[in-house]
């Protein structure tokens, strides 16, 4: 008979179910890689609910990275706006001072929103496929 492990399935549903869609620690470590070996523990049961929370989650990371990348062209048409505007009251003056705004403006929103979504993403649908990957040799 095999000793059921509470702390895999805990800590593997708590990541899963976390509402900040963070899944790394502050060493940038993926949290409950350690727990990919216990995975034989769990019961039938267990793995499916995990594999669908994972899902979840994944789907969930999914949005998240478009509604930041939805967000970054907004900004892009509001400065392609602001640089229009810059042409008719400033010429050329006021069309390279837009220029420089949008690029410091794009630089900071691709470096942490997106980057962070992306990262997210790929996470989660590498915890994804693990599981559902043990799930089907598990069958």
């Amino acid at each position: 008979m095999i000793e059921r492990d509470e702390d895999t399935f805990a800590a593997l549903r708590e990541m899963a179910e976390d509402i900040h869609l963070v899944s790394r620690n502050h060493n940038d470590e993926l949290i409950g890689i350690e727990y990919y070996n216990n995975l034989q523990v769990l019961s039938t049961e267990e793995l499916d609910e995990l594999v669908t929370l994972w899902q979840r989650k994944k789907i969930t990371c999914r949005k998240e990275k478009l509604a930041s990348q939805w967000l970054v062209l907004q900004v892009l048409m509001l400065i392609a706006f602001a640089i229009y505007i810059g042409w008719l009251s400033g010429g050329i003056t006021g069309t390279i001072s837009s220029l420089i705004g949008v690029i410091a403006m794009i630089k900071m929103i691709e470096d942490k929103r997106v980057r962070i979504a992306r990262r997210n993403l790929a996470d989660a649908s590498r915890v994804y496929q693990h599981l559902a990957d043990f799930q089907q040799s598990q069958r």
